[in-house]
């Protein structure tokens, strides 16, 4: 039986997911091949073109390689591009190679539409691919540069002048993107930023026309006023020259900058090949995502997301990303139902809301409820969470983490700079040292009073508890555990807690009242939080931080107690364990991690003091990064990284994290 293969042509949103939902199906089919080819090696995430090219993030946080996503699966990635189609005879082909299908889906996605306005292709900046997003960027960039230096007043004006054509969700997000730029790059660059202009012109009445709700329409024309965008509706441009453009008005507005981001159609390559087509010359589609050639189906060819005409009672397939998936994934159905002999599956339109942003702190949504501001926005980044796991894992969840909080740039993210202000991990150092020296004790002193010979814990444990095992309570409860106390830091511990009850009350005695305070500190009159701090001083071992929970007292005396001392003996090696990882910073975010659990734990069996907050805050502060200053994992981590990213499992379920150049 011959294999059988199919084509996905465009690694876009509808793309990946048909590869997916193709993969899952056949990934135990060894008589299918499924291919994807693309004329890049990544896939780029459309939505957020325009926090590249507004200077939030950097380059690459709006690419996804194609290789990783699919790594692993059963769906091969070709970077080539395709230059000619015959469909009869089931190939496609490039310049170099020529590719048979028996199933092809097409997913090539749109070019800016200019409606025949003059000028318009020629002189205007667009926004519908990585390299727009790229190149405006470094244009805006740009028109600072010159203006700083440029002393004619026309010409800086000229300069300092942008506007973004449309008033749809990718023309309002690059202005609310341009509003926020602007203040920092003028800032860089020695401008003042009140000689910025930023226009968005619509030619129609309203912008955001997917947005039903006229309020959140005004709220976004509010957060304009904010931004220092200036908004012409009814103004439709009817020509572009290199240093200005004209509305129909015959107003004359002087700028280098304007984006065209007016609207949308097929590639001229697509729609040249014959197929039926339906409006912004897009490619008629049945309900299977199939296209018609000359009025008769083609049941082996698929068109889906941005090329696709299609409607229902539900109305016009969106150009939207949730559309653009649903398409690709009713397409990859059908060509699973085609080789199984089974029915075809009808497409069925279901979106969950449309939300724009308006710069990083303000956006508008509309999920079933409406929202706006913070709020909106943050349902915004949970959508890219979802999307970017589904996609890539918890390897692309962390680079969109990166991109959008940690290593912000300016404070432009939902929440500020609060996660990108990072410290140099050598300051960290004496700290790690500290802990790392800490532990190493606990560790070696327990060696010492026996702790790998014979029983400490339990003992010490109800001692300090007032417990006993037989069901006795109270005073008696104590002396009887103080009684069966077998190591000296435990009697040391019941002895000191004691003699510093009987202090405290003596001295409530002697002052007529309910202090518990010790004399020393009684001597100074000091706000109660500082003499709390004073009397819990971390040094040598003062009162318990908590009572043992009654849950804690059982798992101890019915579970841990006849595994005593293989249970002592384990956690010693863990303390000198970590001692030893966090002296020479090999491992440190895993001996960290455990410094933590092990100190909540200790703090639950009530035998911690103060001391132990110091050991929890330190291991937090060193989770991060702290061995790689004067530490192993400096030279370990990077090694074992490449090693672990190259395994077959880490590729096919994304658990690792790609290679970021460190700063």
């Amino acid at each position: 039986m011959s294999k059988k293969k199919v084509l996905i042509l465009g690694g876009s949103y509808a793309g990946v997911k048909a590869g997916k939902t193709l993969h899952k199906a056949f990934k135990h089919d060894e008589n299918v091949e499924i291919t994807i080819i693309d004329r890049h090696n990544y896939h780029t995430l459309m939505t957020e073109l325009h926090e590249v090219a507004g200077h939030r993030t950097e380059p690459d946080s709006i690419k996804i390689d194609l290789k990783k996503i699919f790594a692993g699966r059963k769906v091969d990635i070709v970077v080539d591009e395709i230059t000619k189609f015959d469909l009869e005879k089931k190939q496609i082909s490039s310049n170099k190679k020529v590719y048979d299908f028996d199933y092809l889906i097409m997913g090539t996605g749109n070019e800016p539409n200019f409606f025949g306005i003059e000028g318009a292709a020629e002189n205007s900046h667009t926004l519908w691919s990585f390299e727009d997003a790229v190149n405006l960027r470094e244009h805006v960039e740009n028109m600072f540069v010159k203006a700083s230096t440029e002393k004619d007043p026309a010409e800086r004006k000229k300069l300092l002048t942008f506007a973004v054509c449309g008033g749809g969700f990718t023309g309002v997000e690059m202005v609310g993107e341009l509003g926020e730029a602007k203040v920092h790059l003028a800032k860089k660059y020695g401008v003042d930023v009140k000689e910025v202009t930023i226009y968005n012109i619509e030619a129609m009445d309203r912008i955001l026309n997917m947005l039903k709700s006229d309020s959140q329409v005004a709220k976004v024309e509010k957060r304009y006023k904010k931004l220092g965008v200036e908004l012409l509706k009814n103004a439709a441009i009817t020509k572009i020259q290199k240093d200005s453009f004209t509305l129909k008005d015959g107003t004359l507005i002087p700028t280098y900058t304007l984006v065209w981001t007016a609207g949308i159609k097929n590639t001229k390559f697509t729609s040249s090949l014959g197929f039926d087509m339906g409006r912004c010359d897009r490619v008629n589609v049945n309900e299977f995502m199939q296209p018609s050639l000359n009025g008769k189906v083609l049941n082996n060819v698929f068109i889906v997301g941005d090329s696709a005409c299609y409607s229902d009672e539900e109305g016009f397939m969106p150009q939207i990303v949730e559309a653009a998936e649903q398409s690709g994934h009713t397409a990859a159905e059908n060509i699973v139902a085609l080789l199984k002999g089974a029915d075809l599956h009808k497409h069925k339109q279901n979106y969950h809301g449309f939300m724009v942003s308006v710069g990083s702190r303000y956006a508008v949504a509309d999920t079933g409820f409406k929202t706006s501001g913070f709020f909106a926005q943050l349902i915004k980044h949970m959508v890219n969470f979802y999307y970017q796991f589904m996609v890539g894992g918890v390897r692309q969840l962390w680079s969109y983490m990166r991109h959008e909080f940690f290593h912000i740039k300016n404070r432009r993210s939902i929440i500020g700079g609060h996660l990108s202000n990072s410290s140099k991990s050598i300051w960290k150092f004496p700290l790690r040292m500290w802990l790392g020296y800490m532990w190493l004790v606990e560790g070696v002193v327990k060696i010492s009073e026996g702790w790998l010979q014979s029983p400490k814990v339990v003992a010490t444990i109800n001692a300090i508890a007032g417990y006993v095992p037989d069901g006795g309570s109270g005073a008696s409860a104590a002396a009887e555990g103080a009684r069966n106390l077998t190591t000296q830091v435990a009697a040391t511990a019941y002895s000191v807690i004691k003699t510093t009850a009987d202090a405290a009350s003596t001295a409530s005695q002697a002052t007529g009242g309910g202090t518990t305070t010790p004399p020393v500190a009684e001597a100074v009159n000091i706000p109660a939080i500082f003499q709390w701090a004073v009397s819990h001083k971390p040094s040598g071992y003062g009162s318990p931080l908590m009572k043992a929970p009654q849950f804690m007292i059982d798992i101890m005396n019915k579970w841990v107690a006849p595994v005593e001392v293989p249970v002592q003996t384990f956690m010693v090696f863990m303390e000198i364990l970590i001692g030893l990882s966090l002296l020479a910073g090999l491992f440190t975010f895993i001996s960290s991690a455990a410094s933590i659990m092990i100190g909540i734990g200790i703090i639950f069996t009530g035998m911690a003091d103060a001391t132990m907050i110091w050991y929890i805050v330190s291991a937090f502060a060193l989770i991060q990064g702290s061995g790689s200053a004067l530490g192993l994992d400096y030279y370990v981590m990077p090694w074992l990284k490449k090693f672990w990213s190259g395994t077959k499992f880490a590729k096919k379920s994304y658990l690792y994290f790609d290679y970021f150049e460190e700063s």
